[in-house]
């Protein structure tokens, strides 16, 4: 109701829903340097693209701008954050297959993973791994270099669907390694803490999508506290960053909140 009747017909009245899907469509790469003193040092460097919030059936024409801003990037890890599709229901195909074409432009030497939403069911699963993204559904994976080794764990929809399980991605990490944790949303950051992880890679906020000057966003969508919403931020020992995603959802518009593709460093 707030998105499709309350927001959608506001900013039709005020003559501002294209202005909302051009700035939708000015999804930009922002470039971020974390420091972690313990860092393995053969990671010292190291490049994570991600792209998560997508929404690629909402706006069909975002797949292309997104691949124009990723086809010539470097990096080592590519990691979908989940929220494939515009809809939690109906046709999955459309998504799917803007998926593939998205796929197909990204060049990760370390891999490419990802992990659902809460607006990614589970019948998506075989899709998105056959589109070439490796799904972590409460899993982990080493990733090596030199003789080095960082973990990176996926976990199921913490926000809606409420699948997550930290005791199941974390049950073959060793406790004494640098610990990457990917998850949909913000609000695993009291238990992610307590598992040891370093950092903290999620979105599903789009940072509030429709944001007020000098107030923010008017709602996070997340049960996380707000400082979690956007952007770096930081809980007891570990580092979060919450990506504004690259798509919109509810309705296709931004205010205030531009989208992005995130390549942390």
């Amino acid at each position: 109701f707030y998105y499709r009747v309350v927001l959608s017909m506001t900013f039709k009245a005020l003559g501002m829903y294209e202005k909302g899907i051009r700035n939708t469509l000015s999804v930009q790469t922002r470039r971020h340097l974390l420091e972690f003193p313990d860092l393995p040092e053969s990671f010292h460097g190291y490049r994570i693209l991600l792209l998560t919030d997508l929404h690629l059936d909402g706006l069909p024409e975002l797949t292309d701008i997104i691949i124009e801003q990723v086809k010539d990037l470097e990096y080592d890890l590519c990691l979908f954050g989940g929220d494939i599709r515009m809809e939690t229901y109906g046709p999955m195909a459309p998504s799917i297959r803007l998926l593939k074409k998205l796929v197909r432009h990204i060049d990760a030497p370390d891999g490419v993973y990802g992990v659902l939403g809460n607006h990614d069911c589970i019948e998506l699963l075989p899709d998105m791994e056959e589109s070439g993204v490796t799904m972590l559904v409460n899993d982990a994976v080493s990733i090596s270099r030199d003789g080095d080794t960082i973990w990176l764990a996926g976990v199921d929809d913490p926000h809606y669907y409420r699948c997550a399980d930290l005791d199941l991605a974390y049950r073959e990490v060793p406790s004494e390694c640098f610990r990457l944790l990917l998850a949909h949303s913000p609000e695993l950051y009291e238990q992610a803490s307590r598992y040891k992880t370093r950092l903290y890679l999620c979105g599903h906020t789009h940072g509030g999508q429709i944001c007020l000057p000098g107030i923010g966003p008017v709602f996070t969508h997340s049960a996380a506290p707000r400082y979690t919403a956007a952007g770096e931020w930081h809980y007891q020992g570990m580092t979060g960053y919450t990506s504004t995603g690259a798509g919109a959802s509810g309705i296709p518009l931004r205010f205030n909140c531009p989208g992005e593709i995130p390549l942390i460093e």
